[in-house]
């Protein structure tokens, strides 16, 4: 069986609110379809333009869990990415007002399927002491498993002093944070026709670039929660060598990061989305197979399950190790 960590889903408090209002991001419908509207967003499909249909998977149980039925899949862990609910577009307010409808309906969906689906509850980073009031409702009331952070808020950096009694309630309660990118300022470069290379070029950019950031802002020397990162990390195991370099050039011994770069990255842990085998052995040779956990980024049409799995399936050789890639590690970190 396997664990599924990167994967998404559109609750239904969270869409009904986003057809509730008229705002630039959020969900549209034409007849029976609905699409995803968006910020520095895309798909990665040209012919649906710069929105994203909302499919099956995102909203009905049932084809949730034909699909996991097929690969073998006994449980995902959910997440929202598209649409963002912390974008710019919402007042501060409407944002806290959609992340607890998000939170609700995840709660909900895992106390109606608790061995199919764990939720990864987000916090309304916009208005900080009501992120913290999120983290105790999320432990204390709501039951989630984690917490799936952006890379930034709206561009603006998770090491923010504002921010840090955010990431110590999240210390103190222990739980496990799912990081995935949004859009950043290289998606305006992006002409109307080229929205298809946010998810393919952006994404992973941003948080190579952002978690980069966060290691020589000395955030992970201050917190100690785990940290799974979405997309195989970006390009940060690929510039590993690159950025211990710059580390050891730093004239300066008491600068941060405390800790060699080789360090920080052994401690991430990473998903197994890479759809090229020579650089996911890499990757894996460069931090182990206790740091990875299987995902798939389900519904979004451009990610094929089928090759994600037999990409991990062709590249590590040893039975345990492919269970603990596809199963234990994500027990382990998200106490399933």
């Amino acid at each position: 069986m396997r664990i599924d960590v990167h994967n998404h889903c559109l609750p239904e408090p969270y869409v009904d609110l986003l057809l509730e209002w008229d705002t630039p991001v959020g969900l549209e419908s034409e007849g029976d379809q609905l699409y995803m509207t968006h910020h520095r967003s895309g798909t990665a499909s040209v012919a649906a333009g710069n929105r994203i249909p909302v499919n099956d998977g995102f909203t009905d149980v049932k084809a949730r869990f034909e699909w996991m039925d097929r690969y073998d899949i006994e449980r995902t862990l959910v997440s929202v990415s598209t649409p963002n609910p912390i974008d710019e577009a919402f007042t501060p307010k409407q944002s806290t007002e959609l992340i607890r409808a998000i939170n609700d309906g995840y709660a909900n969906l895992q106390s109606r399927h608790p061995d199919r689906i764990a939720g990864l509850g987000m916090l309304p980073l916009r208005e900080p002491e009501e992120a913290v009031a999120e983290v105790d409702r999320i432990v204390d009331s709501l039951d989630l498993h984690g917490i799936a952070l952006p890379t930034s808020v709206n561009g603006q950096k998770l090491s923010r002093p504002e921010l840090e009694p955010v990431f110590d309630r999240i210390d103190d309660a222990g739980l496990t944070v799912f990081v995935h990118p949004h859009g950043n300022i290289l998606s305006d470069e992006l002409g109307p026709d080229e929205s298809f290379l946010n998810p393919l070029v952006v994404f992973p950019t941003d948080t190579t670039f952002q978690i980069a950031r966060l290691i020589y802002d000395g955030f992970f020397d201050d917190h100690d929660f785990d940290v799974v990162l979405s997309h195989m990390g970006g390009a940060l195991l690929q510039l590993a060598g690159r950025l211990e370099r710059g580390r050891d050039e730093i004239d300066d011994p008491t600068s941060r990061p405390d800790r060699s770069i080789q360090a920080y990255l052994r401690d991430f842990y990473f998903d197994s989305i890479s759809f090229h085998r020579p650089a996911l052995k890499a990757a894996l040779d460069t931090v182990g197979i206790d740091q990875f956990v299987f995902g798939t980024d389900f519904p979004f049409d451009e990610e094929d399950t089928r090759a994600i799995v037999s990409d991990v399936e062709a590249t590590v050789e040893s039975e345990t190790d492919l269970e603990r890639l596809m199963y234990s590690n994500a027990v382990e970190l998200f106490n399933l």
